[in-house]
């Protein structure tokens, strides 16, 4: 009796998982009367577990694309335009994103940016938010903090309201940085374990579980861990020793591409607001057989500010106090030692010092 028990209880779960990972089959519907699509390509891409897209020709004024999916998926699909539109608009054609799963979705309308789209119930779900990020005024290019705060809010609202959602999974995905968890982590970790344990247990629920505990040690408003390391003359530096300063610790290496693309940025900002109370502490990821090639990197992207390791790669003891897991990643740490910034990279870095000294 017990085994029937237990055969039955696999059969249960056989079936469970089979329905959990079936392949859905779906349909792609696109009516669209704009001229300048006719005759010409059009591109579906996705990601469901791995990448995948299809294409077709614009004719009669609509296009229909077909495949099967694991999972709801977030789409993009793009519109060749005419050479003739091309050429009067400066532009190649037109993408929209949108969310697609098992039964068809229908895209209706004069043109690919304005058309409706209607489909199952992650589409839904997705056309509300963009409705209510219409409403705001928010748009891909919106550069102004007070927006993108606005816009922040209403992503945490609909993970608050929709945890089993691809959509909150995907937005989850995105806002993943240091400095936004830093900044949020009661409530963002609230969100996470509202979330469900299968989409916990992956890759990207990994990444926000790691960003979490980050943040709880060294987030925003925490005290930065002091160490001593040695500098390129095998001087000991202590971060402590920038006390009474901003001071950005930078962690790098010579061989990591971002961080050389980021120098840059780094340079402009040193070079901005170095006359006023801020400086750098570069802390390198390089090994022992690499010296020279740090120094020489320090050198050629003309990096002036003070620099330290102890050349144990990864195992850089600063680098693993502070949990580093990938580099270029960066704390901004204020006069009395705490933490104020984390992951600044690009313009956000210089937007936050701008904060800081101009206001």
């Amino acid at each position: 009796m017990k085994f029937i028990k237990y055969l039955c209880s696999v059969a249960i779960y056989i079936c469970t998982l089979n329905i959990a990972t079936a392949q859905q089959p779906f349909v792609v519907k696109a009516k669209i009367t704009k001229p300048a699509f006719e005759n010409n390509m059009a591109l579906m891409s996705y990601i469901d577990g791995k990448f995948s897209y299809d294409t077709t020709r614009f004719r009669n004024g609509q296009i229909e694309l077909k495949g099967s999916l694991k999972r709801p998926v977030k789409t993009s699909l793009f519109i060749n335009y005419s050479k003739e539109e091309r050429a009067k608009t400066k532009k190649t054609g037109e993408s929209r994103t949108f969310y697609i799963d098992g039964g068809t979705t229908t895209i209706i309308g004069e043109d690919l940016l304005t058309a409706q789209i209607t489909g199952g119930a992650e589409q839904e779900k997705f056309a509300e938010l963009q409705k209510n990020l219409n409403e705001i005024g928010w748009t891909e290019q919106s550069k102004d903090d007070a927006l993108i705060a606005k816009r922040d809010q209403l992503y945490l609202e609909f993970m608050r309201k929709n945890p089993n959602s691809q959509v909150s999974f995907d937005l989850m995905k995105g806002m993943s940085t240091p400095n936004f968890f830093s900044s949020r982590v009661k409530e963002m970790e609230k969100i996470f374990t509202a979330f469900p344990a299968n989409w916990q247990s992956t890759e990207d629920g990994k990444k926000v579980a790691k960003l979490i505990e980050g943040a709880k040690k060294l987030g925003i408003g925490k005290q930065a861990i002091d160490f001593t390391m040695n500098d390129v003359a095998g001087k000991p530096v202590k971060l402590s020793d920038f006390r009474g300063k901003y001071v950005l610790l930078d962690f790098w290496a010579s061989w990591c591409l971002p961080c050389r693309a980021e120098n840059p940025m780094v340079v402009k900002a040193y070079e901005k607001f170095k006359d006023r109370n801020f400086t750098v502490l570069g802390v390198s990821l390089d090994k022992e057989s690499a010296k020279k090639e740090w120094i020489a990197a320090i050198e050629k992207d003309g990096l002036p500010w003070t620099h330290v390791s102890d050349l144990k790669g990864w195992e850089n003891t600063a680098a693993r106090a502070y949990d580093v897991q990938s580099i270029p990643v960066n704390y901004l740490i204020d006069p009395q030692g705490k933490i104020v910034g984390v992951g600044l990279r690009g313009e956000n870095l210089m937007k936050e010092l701008e904060k800081l000294f101009e206001n």
